[in-house]
């Protein structure tokens, strides 16, 4: 039976009869061997040719009577019981996630303002100066405190612009936060977004108290490519600024910190180059310092000529798998797991927000420099068109649509970014208009990372025509969302918000 087993599960009555996991994935070796894994159980193994053939019988014959030869399938979640309706065990595992009032998220935003002038920053360069007034702030904290009352977690993210202009606001709000949280048995984290640049040692120290635990900057790639892209508005560099205040709090303690590599056509050499950099300033997943990647992507029209080099889905797929590989090895990054509901985050939960310096109710962190696509506001005003955009944020779901719902990675990415199908219009190019995420195209390679990892497989094993996840015949996940397929669905989502407000 398959090797390498990493799931268990009790074994299943004589009398059962199962069936093939409809979120089971294969991936084709040498020598007649697979990868495997089940994107619900996270099971992964490697089967031998005989255990292909075991579950080829199976699949051919559809249901079987449980029968000990096929424990270890059962185990990982590779068969389930016959009656087992999958989609609807995993659409009901998924609302349990998105609705759950015991855990609330908030982002705030106390500033649009940024030093940096970042040309494919999709809030653009030319960033409003405006602070969070004093009245702003109270009615943040007077509506963060009506929105606590029997949560059992809350979450803060700190965002903007730079949060760090605007470091009063900060304070402020978290002590309020915090001192209900801990009056009432709430559990309370934090994090922050910011380019690194005003994070010295004195800062971070009060972000401690303040329970920001980790922060996340971003660099991309050697002092030359980073200075040229992420420069300060007067045009000045900043990369050696941030390495040095990277190296300092984390030296300290103070704060886990995740660098974020934004990576086009342009600049694959030269991330690989701050990784040999990060590592040769000592700094690792030992001290608290982990990489990862991400595309750069225009979703709004402020991006300016940010997607003149975006990378295609499967080409920037192609760059994250080289990179994870060597940021691996680096010790700067965990070899990468396949997520669970990738989707879920602040925008499509009923109860999270984001709230930016007027006091706006946003969904999404993308819609924060457009007042048009607000839900509400803590100071109390309510229109009528933000009735209506909510009601598109809370009616989209994955499940809804046939190539998110038949997809066998549905349980991994639960639809990816709910703003690709929401404000489709939003956004410009297939990579800003397009939700299917990396894994979608180098779920393969994904996996072979991690067996590699593992000691299971060597470059050896690799069979170049048949094991990667993108080929001339298709895809090992299936089918993908097109222009199409994904402007269907945000008419839909416009139509249903019309009549319902």
């Amino acid at each position: 039976m398959p090797d390498g087993q990493f799931h268990d599960s009790s074994d299943q009555d004589m009398r059962t009869r199962i069936k093939p996991s409809q979120y089971t994935l294969l991936v084709p070796l040498t020598a007649g061997r697979h990868l495997a894994y089940n994107t619900v159980s996270q099971a992964f193994s490697l089967w031998s040719p005989e255990d292909l053939a075991l579950w080829d019988d199976l699949e051919e014959s559809g249901t079987r009577p449980y029968e000990p030869l096929y424990r270890g399938f059962v185990q990982g979640g590779y068969v389930v019981n016959a009656a087992t309706e999958e989609r609807d065990t995993i659409k009901g595992a998924y609302n349990r996630a998105r609705h759950n009032d015991g855990h609330m998220m908030v982002t705030v935003a106390p500033t649009l303002s940024c030093n940096f002038g970042c040309h494919y920053c999709f809030q653009g360069v030319d960033k409003p100066l405006t602070k969070m007034t004093q009245k702003v702030r109270e009615a943040t904290k007077a509506w963060l405190l009506q929105q606590l009352p029997g949560r059992k977690s809350f979450h803060l993210t700190w965002y903007g612009g730079e949060p760090l202009m605007d470091m009063d606001a900060i304070w402020d709000v978290s002590a309020t936060a915090i001192k209900y949280c801990d009056d009432n048995d709430i559990k309370y984290t934090s994090m922050m977004i910011s380019n690194g640049y005003k994070m010295t040692v004195p800062v971070a120290e009060k972000l401690a108290k303040a329970r920001v635990a980790k922060v996340q900057i971003t660099i991309d790639g050697d002092e030359a490519t980073h200075d040229s892209r992420r420069h300060l508005t007067s045009g000045r560099g900043t990369f050696h600024r941030i390495i040095d205040n990277i190296k300092a709090v984390t030296e300290r303690k103070l704060l886990k910190v995740s660098v974020r590599v934004n990576i086009d056509g342009q600049n694959e050499a030269e991330a690989r180059a701050l990784l040999d950099i990060l590592q040769s300033n000592g700094l690792g997943i030992h001290n608290g310092v982990s990489v990862y990647f991400a595309p750069v992507e225009s979703v709004a029209e402020a991006a300016g000529d940010g997607c003149t080099s975006c990378l295609s889905k499967v080409d920037y797929a192609d760059v994250e798998n080289r990179l994870h590989q060597i940021a691996f090895e680096k010790g700067l990054m965990a070899m990468p797991r396949m997520p669970r509901h990738l989707g879920l985050c602040t925008a499509v939960k009923p109860n999270s927000y984001v709230v930016v310096p007027n006091g706006d109710l946003h969904k999404c962190w993308d819609t924060v420099m457009d007042p048009g696509l607000r839900v509400g506001s803590v100071m109390g005003s309510v229109r009528k068109k933000d009735a209506a955009t909510e009601a598109m944020w809370n009616a989209w779901s994955p499940f809804e649509n046939e190539v998110c719902g038949s997809c066998k990675l549905l349980p991994a990415c639960a639809g990816a970014c709910a703003f690709k199908f929401v404000h489709n219009d939003y956004a410009s190019g297939e990579a800003g208009k397009l939700p299917c995420p990396s894994i979608k195209f180098n779920m393969a390679e994904q996996l072979f990372l991690r067996a590699k990892a593992r000691g299971f497989v060597s470059d050896d094993d690799w069979d170049q025509k048949n094991s990667p996840t993108v080929k001339g015949d298709g895809m090992l996940t299936g089918n993908r969302h097109t222009l199409d397929s994904v402007g269907a669905i945000h008419d839909a989502l416009r139509d249903y918000s019309s009549v319902s407000a």
